[in-house]
């Protein structure tokens, strides 16, 4: 069950209460190689296991699209999950100020305010939200594991995907793989937050691709 306080609370920094800079929080993303992703559910299962989702619902999911044209069709498999957008459309679409940014990026539902109305399920262009039954229809969605980041674990869908398709860090300070994906996007290095749309970024061949 999300619990508003709480999102708010692990995403500042500890110590005295203060109006925290940009530098003191992890500014999280993740990025998708589409050519990795085999498809293999696992992502979606640890989702589901770690974060107890109704039945039938689910924060992440593969969707299959067929991309190119004969003789060069083919099948991708894409994950689908809240891209935690700059400019959330559903952020807007709720009448009691549920949705909230957070100063990590993540775009989180405070649960204390959702009326379960589901307006922003509506408004989501990529179909990442729904409303769980067991707690009076109010709206969930993929927050990153924020649970576990406090714990400074990583999401449970990234640290189950068996090819590396799902890889996680820091806009501000990236390192390794997460690196070489940045400026393989040609997004700045560390030290500076690129300005990226969402906080989920689809690649494939070295170029974005979003679902």
């Amino acid at each position: 069950m999300k619990a508003g306080g709480l999102f708010l609370l692990a995403a500042l920094p500890p110590g005295p209460a203060r109006r925290p800079s940009p530098g003191d929080i992890p500014q999280w993303a993740m990025v998708i190689d589409l050519d990795r992703c085999m498809g293999c559910q696992s992502c979606v299962i640890a989702c589901k296991v770690e974060n107890h989702t109704a039945p039938g619902r689910f924060l992440t999911r593969i969707i299959r699209r067929e991309v190119g044209a004969p003789p060069h069709l083919r099948l991708v498999s894409v994950p689908v999950l809240c891209l935690h957008c700059t400019a959330p459309e559903c952020l807007p679409s709720c009448p009691n100020g549920a949705i909230r940014r957070l100063p990590g990026g993540m775009v989180v539902t405070d649960w204390d305010r959702c009326k379960g109305d589901g307006s922003c399920v509506g408004a989501c262009p990529h179909g990442a939200r729904f409303q769980d039954p067991r707690f009076g229809n109010k709206a969930d969605s993929c927050d990153l594991c924020l649970h576990r980041l406090a714990k400074g674990l990583l999401p449970a869908c990234v640290e189950a995907c068996p090819s590396g398709a799902r890889v996680f860090g820091d806009l501000l300070h990236p390192q390794g793989e997460f690196l070489s994906y940045l400026q393989g996007l040609d997004l700045p290095g560390p030290g500076r937050e690129p300005k990226v749309k969402s906080r989920v970024l689809y690649v494939s061949a070295g170029k974005d691709r979003v679902p």
